[in-house]
């Protein structure tokens, strides 16, 4: 049998072990704090390589609302934004939203390679943001309620589901194979992968 004070030496031992790997816990957590404190305030800039505050970005002057936006047509912005295929990720935003579309496209998009996609701006000042940070998006139509975050089931937000409908006939009959996606959700895995039919 182990004596009194072997047992106390070992408890000792024990707490010294567990003290320690507390002090690295917390260091760990105090730095992971930190990086999502960093991460959750600049996004990169892909074209530039540098990191834009979104503040900034947002505060950034826009382009004149009296100058076009677009230059090409729906189809052709799908054209230029698909793959070889025709699949097209498609993502609607407006300018209530515009934080959750630049974490999507930092999380769901970059890791994952994916550059056959096409932001959809309900509203001017969404495609304006994202462009300013060299984001792909196509402004599709206007909302007197784009400025605004709209409830589930109220009219304003029937409205604008209607407009994204639209959006994605119009892509299909565009000949476009459409994958959409709504900006509060997460890529884990680059789902063309295991979308894309196999031509025989």
């Amino acid at each position: 049998m182990k004596s009194q004070a072997a047992i106390m030496s070992g408890d000792l031992q024990s707490f010294r072990c567990t003290r320690k790997v507390m002090k690295i816990a917390a260091v760990v957590a105090v730095a992971c704090v930190f990086f999502v404190v960093i991460y959750t305030t600049t996004i990169s800039a892909t074209l530039t390589g540098h990191i834009v505050p979104i503040v900034h970005a947002l505060n950034t002057p826009f382009n004149s609302h009296t100058s076009s936006l677009n230059r090409n047509t729906f189809a052709q912005a799908l054209t230029v934004r698909a793959d070889a295929d025709r699949y097209i990720i498609l993502v609607m935003t407006d300018e209530a939203f515009i934080d959750m579309a630049l974490n999507f496209y930092e999380v769901s998009l970059r890791p994952h390679q994916l550059d056959n996609f096409l932001f959809v701006g309900l509203g001017r000042n969404a495609c304006e943001v994202m462009r300013n940070l060299s984001i792909s998006c196509f402004y599709y139509t206007d909302d007197p309620r784009a400025h605004a975050a709209s409830d589930f089931g109220r009219r304003e937000f029937i409205r604008k589901m209607n407009v994204r409908t639209m959006m994605i006939i119009e892509a299909l009959e565009a000949n476009f194979t459409v994958i959409h996606s709504d900006a509060d959700v997460a890529f884990i895995g680059n789902p063309l992968q295991h979308i894309k039919v196999k031509k025989i």
